[in-house]
């Protein structure tokens, strides 16, 4: 099985949030191949900076690099993927979260999230798995 982790998985499972734990179910499954992509990079260093500890980044970003099986840049494929989605989706999906959601579409990734507007996406055209919101 193949997952592509959205930035609020990654800060859930970072910060002990409502659902960390399935992500750590994720990452611990050896057989899983587990994505990110490189603009949580930055939603990860702004989640850093939003609390003052924006100088344990690199260490930070290279200890979570290397549970990942990869670190999937932006490329033409994903970004005009990520236009059919923003056309497709019944409400409003910012583009930093239709290049994520199209990312884990390109690697025919399952996308692990917890933000509601990725449940404007047609199941078609993505799979999900919808992590429990923010406490």
């Amino acid at each position: 099985m193949s997952y592509l982790l959205d930035s609020s998985a990654l800060l859930a499972f970072y910060f002990g949030e409502s659902g960390g734990h399935r992500v750590q179910e994720i990452l611990s499954d050896e057989k899983t191949i587990v994505y990110l992509s490189v603009l949580s990079m930055a939603e990860f260093w702004s989640r850093l900076r939003a609390i003052g500890s924006t100088s344990l980044f690199d260490d930070e970003w290279q200890q979570i690099s290397e549970m990942m099986t990869g670190i999937v840049p932006i490329s033409s494929e994903i970004v005009y993927r990520s236009l059919d989605l923003r056309a497709a989706a019944t409400a409003r999906l910012p583009q930093i979260d239709a290049l994520i959601a199209a990312t884990a579409a390109v690697q025919n990734a399952t996308l692990v999230h917890r933000d509601p507007h990725f449940q404007s996406l047609p199941e078609h055209l993505l799979q999900q798995e919808t992590l429990p919101e923010k406490d």
